[in-house]
């Protein structure tokens, strides 16, 4: 990722919150052209993983999951924060695709690294395609989750993608970006 000069002055640094999950901190920031901003918030976390699971059929798997922040359930691939024990987010990977669907495989690659939201957040995003994921096992989701898994084709997810409802802008780029990859978006668009 391309980094460029910090062109904003810290004056000071202030933790306002400090939860297992969330940190939050409070900058005073000089602007090149003198401007102070006395209070810009930044969200920091150890980061996130998501997997596009892809099934020995060519199918891939969903969740639907309640979202609290914005009051509904929303489609979209396994997904999970990184946990303090974790050095590699591809161990993360591994967990929250078997925590989250039961699936698993040995066949795990990098995909890409996103941002979160660079404005206000140092949240990065490291997205993994999980081939020929097999059910080994049974979902063991937090108390806080409810997520019933589902498959879809390629081209089912391009229909979910265009009416809306697997609308969450990370994972709608993972999916064009597997469906590149894999040139299934040409194929199902014929």
């Amino acid at each position: 990722m391309a980094q460029q000069e910090h062109p904003w002055k810290t004056l000071s640094v202030e933790r306002v919150l400090d939860a297992t999950h969330l940190q939050v901190r409070r900058e005073r920031v000089e602007l090149p052209g003198g401007s102070i901003i006395p209070d810009y918030y930044i969200i920091e976390n150890r980061g996130w993983v998501g997997i596009v699971p892809i099934t020995e059929d060519g199918r891939f798997i969903l969740n639907k999951q309640y979202k609290h922040g914005i009051g509904f359930e929303v489609l979209e691939f396994p997904a999970g924060g990184i946990d303090e024990d974790e050095e590699d987010p591809l161990q993360t990977a591994h967990r929250e695709l078997m925590e989250e669907t039961g699936y698993s495989t040995d066949q795990m690659e990098f995909l890409a690294h996103m941002l979160a939201n660079p404005s206000g957040s140092v949240s990065r995003i490291w997205w993994y395609i999980a081939y020929n994921v097999r059910k080994t096992g049974a979902q063991k989701i937090d108390a806080a989750e409810v997520i019933e898994n589902f498959l879809v084709t390629p081209a089912e997810l391009l229909r979910l993608i265009h009416s809306g409802d697997f609308a969450v802008q990370g994972q709608i780029a993972a999916a064009y970006m597997v469906l590149e990859r894999l040139e299934l978006l040409q194929i199902t668009l014929e």
